[in-house]
């Protein structure tokens, strides 16, 4: 009987410590677990933030550049100048027009009057 009074309270200590054992790696492996969740769902905000960027970046390379602007910017004054010219022919031409109108009207005057 006195084997057994001695195995009982080393076996109570040693499932004691057992239980102990048993909580700790359990509490280890639910950490564990938590963190893999988070590195997990962090990785896959990664990924989605890196497709966005990848959209973005490739959005900006078809964007004008600011020399593009400028030689656009370079083209309409040259533009504005031609248009410029033209301007100033056309209303040479009107001019022109408007003397032969003139000479026109006196020559029709004049063989009007000579009938």
């Amino acid at each position: 009987m006195q084997a057994a009074i001695e195995l009982g309270p080393a076996l109570a200590v040693m499932l004691a410590g057992l239980s102990i054992i048993n909580i700790l790696y359990t509490w280890w492996r639910t950490r564990d677990q938590n963190v893999e969740t988070r590195f997990k769902a962090g990785s896959e905000r990664m990924d989605r933030l890196d497709h966005r960027l990848g959209s973005v970046e490739q959005t900006l390379r078809g964007q004008p550049t600011k020399e593009d602007i400028h030689s656009l910017a370079l083209a309409m004054e040259r533009l504005e100048g031609s248009v410029g010219m033209l301007r100033t022919a056309h209303n040479a031409t009107i001019e022109a027009s408007k003397r032969q109108d003139i000479v026109l009207t006196r020559v029709e005057q004049y063989l009007l009057e000579r009938k």
